[in-house]
């Protein structure tokens, strides 16, 4: 009896370990704020930290859609658009909306759709078609999650992420939960193969 215990908690840590390795993602919004005499504006994007269950570098990265310069032009049509990452005391200003790890196969998903939006011919950045929330949601939407069609999100990162969580917040549930808690059933996402028609 003793012996089966002793397993069953092997198993656990071995688990645990697992989950911990994995690259974990977590979907942020930034609000309206300033950066010396710098203005930030209102911004979605993702991080990316932990390590592949296949081994190798440790990760730490995040990715939003944005112009270089944020300037009047942005809202009268396309203008050049590319793939930042903020720094850490940007991200250290926000609090994730969902945080979850990824399988392998989904953490390529994400790197595949941030190099699309990489290699759009310029200009690639619309504000109403092709913007920082419209990224975020291709990459939702790419791992399966539940996202909304709703044009009033488009303009509004924090409305988007909060409808976002709500929509999935079960099965993130599920992924957060630890070993041997048993968290309501819902179907797992599949991850998608489609592209969004939002390009």
């Amino acid at each position: 009896m003793a012996a089966r215990k002793l397993l069953a908690t092997a198993v656990a840590l071995l688990c645990a370990s697992g989950a911990q390795a994995a690259v974990t993602i977590s979907f942020y919004a930034h609000h309206l704020g300033s950066k010396g005499l710098w203005v930030e504006f209102p911004h979605a994007y993702v991080t990316l930290t932990g390590t592949p269950d296949a081994g190798g570098r440790p990760v730490k990265a995040n990715f939003g859609f944005t112009p270089p310069v944020v300037g009047p032009d942005v809202l009268f049509g396309w203008v050049n658009g590319a793939v930042i990452g903020a720094d850490d005391a940007y991200v250290a200003k926000d609090t994730p909306y969902l945080t979850f790890p990824l399988t392998d196969k989904q953490y390529a998903a994400v790197l595949s759709v941030v190099e699309r939006y990489r290699s759009y011919l310029q200009p690639s950045y619309e504000i109403d078609k092709r913007n920082c929330v419209l990224f975020v949601k291709d990459i939702a939407l790419t791992l399966g999650l539940s996202a909304s069609d709703d044009a009033k999100f488009v303009r509004e990162p924090e409305m988007f992420m909060a409808d976002l969580k709500e929509r999935n917040a079960a099965f993130v549930a599920r992924l957060n939960a630890p070993v041997g808690q048993v968290v309501a059933k819902e179907p797992i996402p599949a991850l998608a193969t489609r592209q969004t028609g939002q390009h």
